[in-house]
Order: structure tokens, then sequence, then C-alpha cells
């Protein structure tokens, strides 16, 4: 099976588990139903797939593993939701985000739920069979890596008043919020397997490079992506201040007056901020090479993920493990 066929199978298996926390009939319109129409917006549920990958191929059975993935989905969605509201992205997946459809109180609640369904989901794994010590080493998991991310998202707000940001401290940011997620999915997937703690420790470390690759290949698609594939905002970060490797890249290497520019365009509120300074901002990370550079540091990364996969026994799984690996840093969309 080819990768997109897979990952549209899994996305049919892994919605179908959300139904068992999250109904599909309910007078909650402005809940429920709100939650529905933003997961079906889009979304491949590649992490939940990394998920039942790594516990298959391990030997797991997809069942006792799979209310453990769809709880990974919601967290996911769940950030989403709120990192529109604190970054005022008014367009997702191609589609008004939810608080410019519901306004933000809502948006904040139907979040908010979202992130209790994924507990809800998760703690379903001892009605799976599995015992209960190893269910709450799950919710533990679960429950670090939402911590986690919301550091790393209040790292990155607290870079927008800052202009020394370094490279380590923009990766130790996209970990916490990107990577952390990918880790939990890939390492529950493996204890849930029954996996020694070298290989759980593998793919912790799997997450900690793929999650980070990811972010830093939406970081050059917000800037120079198709929007008809993207389907968010061209240019959003540039009018959020946003401090990514690039932004970093391009401050390092610009001459001062192209810096100084620079720095003024992004300290400028999203409203004052033209397509026309973020048109300038692109055509310095070119010159500078600051695109090129991060997509090379998103590919190095990519290798040692790769490594980390062989941790694995060879099997069809792997390959697959593979195959999406690459797929996540070298898409356009």
């Amino acid at each position: 099976m080819d990768l997109e066929s897979y990952l549209e199978q899994q996305k049919a298996i892994v919605d179908a588990e959300i139904m068992k926390v999250i109904p599909r009939e309910s007078r909650l319109r402005n809940l429920y139903g709100a939650q529905w129409e933003f997961i079906e917006q889009g979304g491949k549920r590649w992490r939940p797939a990394l998920c039942i990958l790594v516990n298959r191929a391990l030997g797991g059975g997809q069942g006792d593993v799979l209310p453990y993935a769809a709880a990974i989905e919601l967290v996911h969605n769940f950030s989403l939701i709120h990192d529109d509201i604190e970054d005022g992205d008014r367009s997702r997946r191609g589609k008004p985000t939810v608080w410019v459809t519901h306004g933000i109180p809502k948006a904040i609640n139907i979040g908010d739920n979202l992130l209790n369904k994924a507990y809800e989901s998760a703690a379903r794994l001892e009605g799976e069979g599995v015992p209960a010590d190893r269910v709450l080493w799950c919710m533990r998991l679960l429950c670090g890596s939402t911590i986690t991310l919301s550091e790393g998202q209040a790292m990155e707000m607290d870079f927008l008043d800052r202009w020394d940001v370094t490279e380590d401290e923009y990766m130790d940011m996209v970990w916490r919020k990107t990577g952390i997620l990918v880790s939990a999915a890939v390492a529950g997937g493996a204890y849930l397997a029954g996996a020694s703690e070298t290989v759980i420790e593998r793919m912790m470390e799997y997450g900690k490079l793929i999650g980070p690759a990811f972010q830093i290949v939406d970081d050059v698609l917000n800037v120079s992506g198709d929007y008809s594939r993207y389907l968010k905002e061209i240019g959003g970060d540039i009018k959020e201040g946003k401090k990514t490797l690039m932004v970093i890249h391009l401050l390092e290497n610009a001459r001062p007056d192209e810096a100084e520019r620079v720095r003024a365009i992004l300290g400028t509120s999203r409203r004052r901020t033209s397509e026309g300074d973020c048109r300038y901002v692109l055509s310095l990370m070119d010159k500078h090479g600051s695109v090129e550079y991060a997509r090379r540091a998103a590919e190095s990364r990519v290798s040692g993920a790769m490594r980390k996969l062989e941790a694995l026994p060879p099997c069809e799984e792997r390959e697959m493990l593979r195959a999406l690996t690459k797929f996540l840093v070298r898409r356009d969309y």
C-alpha cells in the first residue's frame, strides 16, 4: 500500500476512535459540532499514524493502541485552535479559523474541551485490556507532553519581544512546541507494544529530530509556499514577527541597513505589515541563503531520525515509517 492510501485508511480508523469520545450528534453544536467541523477540515492524522506504525512494527495489536493514538490527534487539534487565537491567524486549512467563525470565548472552550477529550480517550486504554499501571504511564507521558508543548508556545511568544534569539534557543523552542507530541506518539506506541527502555528512548529521540524538521519546513512553506496547496496565509509568520530559523539566520548575515529594516518590519503590528514588506523580507532570505539554510537544517535532522528507526525490526511498517518521515520534510503543503 502506498503512503497516501495508508494515511487515508488510518485517518478513517482514527476518526472512528475519536467518535467514541466526541459525539457526532449533539445539541451542543457550538462545542461538539464545532470540534468535528474543525477536525474534518483537513489534516492527515500523521501523528497517530506514527504511533500505530511503531506499535505494529514492534508486534503490538492495533486495538490496544488506538485510544492513545486518537488522544495524540486531539491534543494536536487543541493546540492548533489555541495557537490561532494567540497568533491572530484568520485562516487554517483553507477555512476561517475557529475563533473567527465562533468568536474567541467559544473557541477557547472548544479547545479546552478537546484537551480534556484527549485525556478521556487515553484513559479508554484500560477498557481495551491495558493494565492500569501501563495506562497511568501513558497518561503521564501525554500530560507531560502538553505541558512541554505549552512551554514551547510560551517561548515562541517571548521571542516576539527579543532580537537576540539564537539558533539553539529556536531549536529548544520548536522541539517543545512541535517535537514533543511526535515523541509522545512514537514512544507511547512503542511502550504499548512492550518495547524495551532502549527502544522507547530511541523513539523519543526520533521525535526530537523529526518534529523540529517538520516545523522548519512549515516555516519555509509559510513564506514561500503555494497557498492552493499550503492552505494557510503565506507570510503570516513575517506579519506576526516570529523569530523562525530563517529570520535568525537572516539577521546574522544581512547588512546592517538590511537588518535594521527587517527588524522594523517584524516589529510592526500584523495589520500594518504590507505584502510589500513581506516580499522584501523574503527577497533578503533568498539573497542571503536563509531559506536554503533552513531546508538543509531540516534534511540533516531527517537523516538522524532515519537512524533512530533502525531500533525497530525490519518490517513493512518500518519501511512505511521511513516513507512517512521523508514525506514530512519534502512536502509542499
